[in-house]
């Protein structure tokens, strides 16, 4: 590639992570802003860990674009971060040094994006009978910088600098600033420059208008019904009735009127997908462009940690929308830096394996069903290291010991994603923290797709990523189940069924259903969902409604109360602090103006396959007569006092333990009807104590309430995981909500 070339494309780059930057920047000042009035542990952790990500993510991009200021800084940040959350608190000293480094780091993006203040004077024209030319735009600045091995990087377990003390400029071996001439505005007609934040906002407000568009239809639906009753009603009258005309005259008149609405909405309908589906093409964009970044970035990454890397990709003409593209990129960043870093071996390593001494990396994209794009990122190093990983999902509390010795490997790498998993014992500015995979997961399951990996010891990793083409309405199949109304995705619906009454009696209790001489999982949507059990069949007399889904090789057969067909919706993607909530990908709002779930396929599939018990009723244990007895567990006096107190003034007699320990010590020799426990405690925890529960024959049964402080997600499905039947956050306390989880369970 040309000089020129490599100076016209760095442009687009920089202006690309201008934008991204400006976004990152003010969603560490969100954060910052937020800590400096926290004090409660759980929630500064959690924001500890929400700026460490957003911090994480900019420091990817700067290493991109080769602007080590940045991502030198990034990195102290980080290290404070993390020093924050391993000790448990955040002192004032540490605020203040946070809060110093993030007002460097915003004026060393902005130096490193505003370059030199202004360009030498151009030398002066020769005259010429031609009048002056208007002059030329100032040049835009690029500040590259040399790559991180020049300087060598701060320790990593002590960021070393006190509040107070700014660092002096680092100096660089090379020039700071390369200037390049501007872009120039195409002059031709037929072009114009528009912003690419106005062209999304242009395209999302056109996408609001299919909410009316739908419930047009929906009143075009109601008015054929009510056309139809009245049809009926005048067929039931007859020649005889009184007023045969006028009735006559109204269904003609209703009838009219019915024409002409359908014919609004099919006019409005064309003008709202068009409109839609034009601004939907000026978002597309070349798969390359996305990518243009990625070989530079991979040579660089091969050189600092002193390997040989080969860079391919396939596919990558393939048209993408702009939002997803910028959406996904950052994660493919951190999936690409895992595979330079922790999946290529070194030259020796791979020379004792018999490989070549040049490691590949290598990026696919093709399209995939349902209007989906498929792309997967591979590499032919060492695998992942899944006795390690079984090591650190104990180590680091994921799971028992018990547990990790029973999954498969399929399971085990499949943890990678989880939240402060790693297998590094050693941090480096590349990578080790065990965040990377975590924040892979979740960019691409809020844009309503998919990450799976495969791992072969000895010969590589996969990671395969299927996100939607465009952002578009969705199409789906509806269904009711209890109070909730769902959407599932098309392409996980295998077929509709219905089980007889007593079928599926026999089927909820045996956990499965045989389906064309195959048996599949059975299990209760509703009870999955945690909604209220079924009511009887609502359609045909003593039949129970089903579907079977699927997702990828997985199957399963789930009932429900009503099957309403095909549906289409507008997706509104999940808020704080629903972001990531299980079972449930977005919202989707319907033509009537309810909003209803759209269903995450693998969660479903997930809890129906390796948690049946979630799945179905429980059979409750015959009661003693009298008031109910809890036990409520809290190393907590005041909580412990509290509960009780509300419990009590509830009905309920209430007994106390001070930790898991003290507990199943009583449980040992009395009989309760349900227990309320916390979770962080000595010498047992809530975990433990639900699990010693779980495994006795004669407390299986006994319903669990986990009342905690620990907000993380991967804790409130260990809780789930290991048989809690419900989950309540301190910070999100109510009276009412306690005894009604109570009386729920009992």
């Amino acid at each position: 590639m040309s000089t020129t070339s490599k100076d016209e494309l760095r442009i687009r780059l920089l202006a690309i992570f201008r934008e991204e930057a400006a976004d990152h920047l003010r969603a560490i000042a969100r954060e910052v802003s937020g800590l400096e009035r926290e004090t409660r542990p759980a929630q500064v952790d959690e924001r500890l860990e929400q700026l460490f990500r957003t911090v994480h993510t900019l420091k990817g991009a700067a290493r991109s674009l080769s602007i080590g200021s940045i991502e030198r800084l990034c990195h102290e940040i980080e290290d404070l971060c993390s020093e924050g959350r391993q000790a448990g608190a955040f002192d004032p000293e540490a605020r203040t040094l946070l809060r110093e480094l993030t007002d460097e780091l915003v004026h060393v993006t902005r130096q490193a994006l505003a370059g030199p203040a202004a360009a030498p004077p151009a030398p002066a024209p020769e005259k010429s009978a031609e009048p002056p030319s208007p002059p030329a735009p100032p040049p835009m600045p690029i500040a590259p910088e040399p790559p991180a091995a020049a300087t060598p990087p701060p320790p990593a377990a002590k960021s070393g600098r006190k509040p107070g003390a700014r660092p002096e400029p680092r100096p660089d071996p090379r020039p700071l600033e390369l200037v390049a001439p501007a872009m120039e505005m195409a002059g031709g007609p037929g072009f114009v420059r528009l912003e690419t934040s106005r062209l999304q906002r242009l395209g999302l407000m056109a996408e609001e208008l299919i909410g009316p568009r739908l419930a047009m239809q929906a009143r075009v639906d109601e008015a054929r019904d009510l056309v139809g009753r009245l049809a009926a009603l005048h067929a039931d009258e007859g020649p005889s009735e009184r007023h045969p005309k006028e009735l006559r005259a109204a269904e003609q008149s209703a009838r009219q009127f019915l024409a002409s609405l359908a014919e609004d909405n099919r006019t409005l309908r064309g003008v709202i997908d068009g409109l839609v589906e034009e601004l939907r093409r000026t978002r597309m964009m070349p798969a390359s462009e996305m990518l243009a970044v990625f070989p530079a970035m991979v040579a660089d990454l091969a050189g600092e940690v002193g390997k040989e890397v080969v860079w391919r990709t396939l596919g990558a003409d393939l048209l993408i929308d702009r939002q997803i593209a910028e959406r996904i990129k950052d994660p493919l960043i951190h999936i690409v830096r895992n595979a330079v870093d922790h999946g290529i071996e070194p030259a020796e390593a791979r020379a004792a394996a018999g490989k070549p001494a040049q490691g590949a990396v290598s990026l696919n994209l093709e399209p995939a069903e349902g209007g989906r794009v498929a792309i997967e990122v591979a590499d032919d190093g060492a695998g992942i290291d899944l006795p390690g990983l079984r090591e650190a999902a104990v180590r680091n509390r994921f799971v028992s010991r018990e547990e990790a010795s029973r999954l498969s490997d399929e399971a085990l790498a499949e943890m990678v994603f989880e939240s402060s998993l790693s297998t590094r014992t050693v941090i480096s500015p590349v990578s080790g923290r065990g965040l990377g995979l975590a924040i892979v997961r979740e960019r691409v399951e809020r844009l309503g797709g998919s990450v799976h990996i495969a791992s072969t010891p000895g010969k590589g990793t996969v990671l395969r990523l299927e996100v939607p083409a465009a952002l578009a309405n969705f199409h789906g199949i509806g269904a009711r189940a209890g109070d909730a109304f769902v959407i599932w995705p098309r392409e996980a619906v295998e077929r509709s069924l219905a089980l007889p009454e007593d079928a599926y009696e026999v089927a909820l209790a045996r956990g499965a259903v045989q389906i064309d001489d195959v048996l599949l999982p059975f299990g209760s949507l509703a009870h999955v969902l945690g909604q209220p059990p079924e009511a009887a069949p609502a359609g045909r007399r003593g039949l129970r409604s089903c579907l079977v889904i699927r997702y990828k090789e997985r199957r399963g057969v789930l009932a429900v109360d009503e099957v309403t067909g095909n549906c289409e919706v507008v997706v509104k993607e999940l808020r704080p602090p629903l972001l990531r909530v299980r079972h449930v990908l977005a919202a989707g709002l319907l033509g009537n103006g309810r909003l209803g779930l759209i269903l995450r396929t693998a969660d479903v599939l997930d809890t129906l396959i390796n948690h049946p018990r979630r799945a179905a009723p429980a059979p409750r244990p015959v009661r003693r007569q009298g008031k109910p007895r809890l036990l409520v567990v809290d190393d907590s006096i005041t909580t412990r006092a509290m509960e009780t107190g509300l419990l009590e003034a509830a009905g309920y007699e209430v007994h106390a333990a001070s930790d898991g320990m003290e507990a199943w010590t009583v449980l040992q020799s009395g009989e309760f009807d349900a227990i309320i426990s916390d979770i962080d405690m000595p010498r047992m925890d809530g975990f433990e104590l639900t699990e010693r529960i779980r495994a006795d024959a004669r407390l299986k049964r006994l319903p669990i309430v986990l009342v905690t402080a620990l907000e993380k997600r991967e804790d409130h499905e260990r809780g789930l995981r290991l048989g809690a039947n419900a989950y309540m956050m301190k910070s999100a306390f109510d009276q009412s909500m306690l005894i009604d989880l109570v009386r729920r369970v009992l």
